[in-house]
Parts: C-alpha cells; structure tokens; sequence
C-alpha cells in the first residue's frame, strides 16, 4: 500500500493512481499531478514575444536584429561565400 507523497492520501489503483506509474516509481495522487502540471505548465505561454534587448547588450538594440534574422536575411550570401571556400580547398 502506498501513500501519495503530497497529501498522503492512499493509493489506490484506478481510483486515483495507476498500476502503470508503480514502474516509474510515481508516488502522487491523481488530484496532486494534475495541480502540479496546472503549476508547471500553465506559467508556458503559446505565444512568446520577442526577447527586448537589455541595457548591457546594447550592441544588438542598435542593431534592431537577432543573430538569427541576419543569417536568414543573409542566407544567400552566406552560402556563396561556402560555395568559395569549397572550391578554393578542391583547387
């Protein structure tokens, strides 16, 4: 017999535990796993906004760009540059 280790209620299998979690060494409740994913996963947002640059990463806010939307901006570039560098170490 086990007992959750938030509530410390008894657990007991289909009711508010499952047989399947004793592999795993699940010890919560039904009622405690669901309040702890509310916590967890309920502070995620869908839609994260843009990270604002900081005052000590100035650089990038006169910038205006991520790294990231330089390098998309970039690609075509980028890649002929590679193409060169190839080309120059098969010669």
């Amino acid at each position: 017999m086990f007992r959750c280790r938030e509530c410390e209620v008894i657990l007991q299998e289909g009711r508010n535990w499952h047989a399947s979690y004793a592999a795993r060494n699940y010890r919560h409740c039904m009622d405690c796993a669901r309040a702890y994913s509310r916590r967890r996963y309920g502070r995620i947002k869908p839609t994260v906004k843009r990270r604002v640059p900081t005052a000590p990463d100035m650089a990038a806010a006169r910038m205006g760009r991520t790294r990231r939307e330089w390098t998309t901006a970039n690609r075509a570039v980028l890649a002929r540059e590679r193409r060169d560098r190839t080309a120059d170490r098969e010669a």
